[in-house]
């Protein structure tokens, strides 16, 4: 153990003896972040060394092309370095910055990669093109009864808020509201129902800007698969007629409530009068569920009698009352 303990101090002390500070570099930035050709852009990182040696060089490269750095503000061994002004062409570029000290020791910023910037417009400001992702349906499968939700996550880097964000649905314009997030970052929707129909969808988003992109960038999403589902009857309700008394210049409004389970708008709605059949037209409320009437002032016979017929286009029928018809109005001459 005598002769081992000498030994393992003097190699110990040999290692310490090799260990050298390496310099650091941070901050690393290309200023402004945005801007056209005639801007002059600007690279700048923080130099720190333990033991403040100065580097024998820091380098900026921009796109791969090496641009020297001087010391701009502080000591040599501990300061600002900044580049001369640099002059860029159009697009989008990146970065990243090299040093070496007086020892050989080096580092890099970033450690892995490079930085995206800066932004260069020819004219005007360059505008980053945004991002559509995570697009989808829920349901996958279903039938026509359900209600298909179809969503996308919207990005703009420049964190401008979009024009639109639209799905088109089996060629249907679908506008798209924002669910989730903030305009600019955030997941937009669409709900509808859907028919049995080999179905496709894509999304389509423009940007404050201007800037156009779709998901997929071509073509489309096939789905969702929709089974035929039974039709059902339409639903009449809340039928009357007003006034229910009056003379022969009066005018009598016949109101209906319509509502289809399955979405259907009518492709028939009337209110027959005296075995005469009159087209109903939308007062209030949609196509499949809403209130219709019928105005008139041509009713003559003080004893009237009415009912109501709808269908909804795929053979479901409906006819109030069931049988026979209903009283009134009652017109007194």
């Amino acid at each position: 153990m005598r002769r081992i303990l000498p030994i393992f101090i003097i190699l110990f002390s040999g290692w310490g003896l090799s260990w050298t500070e390496k310099p650091w570099l941070s901050d690393g930035k290309i200023l402004p972040e945005n801007g056209t050709m005639r801007t002059s852009y600007f690279a700048q990182v923080a130099y720190f060394h333990p033991e403040e040696l100065s580097p024998t060089s820091i380098t900026v490269f921009i796109d791969g092309t090496p641009y020297e750095l001087r010391l701009k503000k502080g000591k040599p061994g501990r300061g600002i370095y900044r580049s001369a002004p640099i002059t860029l062409p159009p697009g989008e570029h990146s970065f990243y910055f090299l040093v070496e000290d007086e020892r050989g020791q080096m580092d890099r910023f970033p450690r892995y990669g490079e930085k995206k910037g800066p932004f260069v417009g020819l004219k005007t400001k360059y505008n980053r093109k945004p991002i559509l992702s995570e697009g989808g349906v829920y349901f996958d499968y279903g039938d026509e009864k359900d209600i298909y939700t179809f969503t996308v996550r919207y990005y703009d880097p420049d964190c401008n808020p979009p024009r639109s964000v639209i799905c088109y649905v089996n060629g249907i314009e679908c506008t798209m509201a924002l669910h989730k997030g903030k305009p600019s970052n955030g997941i937009y929707l669409v709900k509808r129902k859907m028919r049995s129909f080999p179905n496709a969808y894509y999304f389509y988003a423009e940007d404050f800007n201007g800037a156009r992109i779709t998901l997929p960038g071509i073509g489309f999403i096939r789905g969702p698969v929709v089974e035929k589902a039974e039709n059902e009857d339409p639903i009449l309700t809340d039928w009357r007629v007003e006034p229910n008394l009056g003379g022969p210049n009066t005018e009598y409004v016949f109101y209906l409530r319509y509502k289809d389970p399955d979405y259907d708008p009518p492709s028939i709605i009337q209110v027959v009068i005296n075995n005469s059949p009159y087209p109903m037209r939308l007062y209030q409320g949609k196509g499949y569920d809403g209130i219709y009437i019928f105005r008139t002032r041509l009713l003559e016979s003080m004893d009237n009698r009415y009912y109501f017929y709808a269908e909804d286009g795929r053979g479901g029928t409906r006819r109030i009352p069931e049988r026979g018809a209903f009283h009134g109005p009652v017109v007194i001459r």
